[in-house]
């Protein structure tokens, strides 16, 4: 097995040696780049794109965690609805491991991706896959740019490249990381033995990213119809697709309101406990309300949320625990949209249509 320590960016001359059984162009990267073309491959045929590059639509993906550390939700959605249905068909879950620089990036995919190992790319060494998909986390922005020494450590490369038998699957932002030495000749190097299929671009994308400066053209009908009507642009994003949505004939029995008091949206407060009833006389509140346009039923509750004020924020993640635990005392469905998640839309979809199942079932008891 090809040796995984590299201080710098070529180990010292020394004997040609047997390489392990990667595919001969996964092992002839690492070749080239860190071994002096020492290493001899086992094989010299392999398979078809056994490197891949699959780069996110464009838009500043990443997030820096307040306890430290990064992450990059939008390379996990990538991951579980394009590469492996598209790359990684025919191999089982157990043949494929997900592996990135960051322990929370680690534990994002393992949240997102069932049965298939995700860990550091630390963690990787000494281990193989059939298949290996790297995610690098980092964005364009300067907090991405700040990251980009640790992300770029030509050993962790040699890794994560080298663990990978029969297909390596790079997946990165959308400028795959311009100011980068390794990761850019990885790139270069799986771009070169593609031609005509060089880069993989995502099609995944979130209304969400209308935030950014740089978002899809595909999003930009959205941008020019957005209603501006609320105090903050991720609301008003959804503001706009609800009602969207809702001019279907699908949904032409339902509407929406925002900002409802939860006072004023449960039948009684007799269920409640201290802790919670104490919450409801604060005035919290449910970002929006779908409800029956006849009958004033409610049906769903959806709440944006923006990273820095929820996910990245341990004081509010517990008060929207007890927001959660009082819908669910009252049966009432709850939709929670994070502004980097993706798939919105049809989110929304599966949602009104589960929420209008649920009422169905109880009005029948």
């Amino acid at each position: 097995m090809a040796v995984l320590r590299c201080g710098a960016q070529r180990a010292p001359a020394r004997r040609a040696r047997r390489a392990d059984r990667s595919d001969p162009a996964i092992i002839g990267f690492c070749n080239k780049k860190f071994y002096d073309g020492e290493l001899i491959p086992y094989t010299t045929s392999g398979a078809e794109r056994p490197m891949i590059v699959v780069r996110t639509v464009e838009g500043n993906h990443m997030r820096q965690h307040r306890g430290g550390g990064r992450s990059n939700q939008r390379e996990v959605d990538v991951i579980a609805g394009e590469v492996l249905p598209e790359y990684c068909r025919g191999v089982a879950d157990t043949d494929i491991g997900v592996t990135t620089p960051y322990r929370l990036q680690a534990d994002k995919a393992t949240d997102a991706l069932d049965q298939i190992e995700a860990h550091t790319i630390h963690k990787f060494q000494g281990r193989q896959k059939k298949v290996v998909i790297l995610t690098t986390v980092l964005d364009e922005t300067w907090r991405g740019k700040t990251g980009l020494r640790f992300v770029d450590d030509p050993q962790m490369i040699n890794v994560a490249v080298s663990r990978a038998v029969q297909r390596f699957i790079l997946v990165t932002n959308y400028d795959m990381l311009p100011t980068s030495r390794h990761i850019r000749d990885l790139v270069g190097y799986i771009r070169y033995h593609n031609p005509g299929e060089e880069v993989a671009d995502s099609a995944v994308i979130s209304i969400f990213d209308l935030l950014y400066t740089a978002y899809s053209e595909r999003l930009r009908p959205l941008a020019a119809r957005l209603k501006k009507e609320l105090k903050y642009p991720s609301e008003d994003i959804i503001w706009t697709v609800l009602h969207d949505i809702l001019a279907e004939q699908q949904y032409a029995h339902l509407t929406v309101s925002c900002q409802i008091l939860l006072r004023n949206l449960l039948s009684d407060l007799s269920r409640l406990t201290p802790e919670q009833l104490a919450y409801v006389r604060n005035r919290a509140s449910v970002d929006f309300v779908v409800y029956n346009r006849v009958t004033n039923q409610p049906l769903l509750a959806i709440e944006v949320d923006g990273f820095a004020f929820h996910e990245n924020n341990p004081a509010q993640l517990k008060r929207d625990l007890v927001k959660n635990e009082i819908l669910r005392a009252y049966q009432m469905p709850l939709l929670r949209l994070p502004t980097t998640g993706s798939r919105e839309a049809q989110r929304i979809r599966e949602a009104l249509d589960h929420a209008e199942a649920h009422w169905a079932r109880l009005s029948a008891r």
